[in-house]
């Protein structure tokens, strides 16, 4: 297990609104989360959020005393739209930047820039990368050398339970399982989710989710 984790990260909070019939029969509103993660040359962004996320990603950067030319970086988990969909914003904003993505997804996600494929073990600054297919062909999560993983769509949260991602919207369920056992190996100190607030004891919970299915 590693060192607990005091890392002050900056998370961006938007609401999305999926129309009945699309994930089940009601209407469901999840909140969507980016992270601003600070590193010794500035700030990397995770994920972009949905089209439109420029005013609550500033907001973000005013909370942390930053400004857009600080962003380094942009790694960006997966390709769905509510990850991607601020990417032109953030881009015309921080045009330094770097914009990365898992290989797999590159050819998704539309954008006026070159983006650069990352595989497993591969680094960002502090961050390793582990290759968690499953959810889309190049889903990543971003493993952080203080003990944070961020899981991306891997898995989420909601009401205080892990939940596995809507599996209309997983391109291959028993590759995103395997994916799934592979975080929970990992041991981090902190797992932060696209959807849903942190949790304590997230492997255990983690665990949990996975003895479940087996049953």
């Amino acid at each position: 297990m590693m060192g607990h984790s005091q890392m002050q990260v900056e998370p961006v909070i938007q609401e999305l609104h999926i129309p009945a019939g699309l994930a089940g029969t009601v209407e469901l509103t999840m909140d969507v989360r980016c992270f601003l993660v600070p590193h010794t040359g500035g700030l990397l962004l995770i994920d972009t959020g949905l089209k439109g996320s420029a005013d609550a990603i500033a907001a973000a950067l005013d909370r942390v005393g930053a400004a857009w030319s600080d962003i380094t970086d942009v790694v960006l988990t997966h390709w769905h739209p509510d990850h991607v969909g601020g990417l032109g914003e953030v881009v015309e904003r921080s045009p330094l930047a770097a914009i990365w993505t898992g290989a797999a997804d590159v050819s998704q996600i539309p954008s006026a820039v070159p983006l650069r494929p990352l595989v497993e073990r591969d680094r960002v600054r502090d961050i390793q990368i582990v290759q968690t297919p499953g959810h889309t062909a190049g889903h990543i999560s971003l493993l952080h050398d203080d003990g944070l993983l961020f899981v991306g769509d891997a898995v989420g949260t909601a009401g205080g339970v892990m939940r596995r991602a809507p599996e209309q919207f997983t391109a291959d369920s028993a590759r995103a399982e395997e994916s799934l056992l592979r975080l929970s190996l990992l041991e981090p100190d902190r797992m932060l989710f696209s959807h849903g607030p942190e949790i304590p004891d997230p492997v255990g919970e983690l665990r949990r989710l996975l003895a479940v299915n087996e049953d």
